[in-house]
């Protein structure tokens, strides 16, 4: 077998060259990288982060009020208020909102891992009772740069 010699640059020229790394690259490269994380930082003021819990809206109805109840895992109670949104996803109203209207804080009878949330209705939205439809409740809506600068507060 041939023993391969390892290549030796001998002309300084030639190290100098292969050891230095462009100053333009140095300095374009860095302008280029800066107004890369200010552009992102700035989409990210417009970008929506929406915190929401995903729930089954059962349709009631006491005397002449329709509502709806929900039930949500008690771990996301202390998350929720009173007056919270709620996007409803119904295929024949289309997506009504409502609103959080009672939230209890006793199990719910049926699972006692959650907690009943009651929904009101807009008075121009008609649901039938027992309707079963599917809907978020809307925790936070802020963009993605307040919902960091939110995370960094909190520590």
């Amino acid at each position: 077998m041939e023993e391969r010699k390892p290549i030796e640059l001998r002309s300084e020229k030639v190290r100098n060259i292969i050891g230095q790394i462009p100053p333009v690259l140095l300095r374009y490269g860095t302008v280029i990288i800066g107004v890369t994380l200010a552009a992102l930082c700035m989409l990210s003021m417009y970008i929506p982060y929406r915190e929401t819990i995903p729930v089954h809206i059962i349709i009631e109805q006491s005397n002449d009020t329709v509502y709806g109840l929900a039930l949500v895992p008690k771990d996301r109670i202390p998350l929720m208020q009173t007056g919270n949104r709620v996007m409803i996803h119904d295929p024949l109203s289309g997506s009504p909102e409502a609103t959080v209207s009672h939230i209890s804080t006793v199990p719910a009878r049926s699972d006692g891992r959650r907690r009943e949330v009651q929904i009101a209705f807009p008075p121009t939205v008609t649901m039938q009772p027992g309707d079963v439809l599917e809907g978020r409740i809307i925790l936070s809506d802020m963009s993605v740069f307040n919902r960091f600068l939110q995370s960094l507060r909190g520590r």
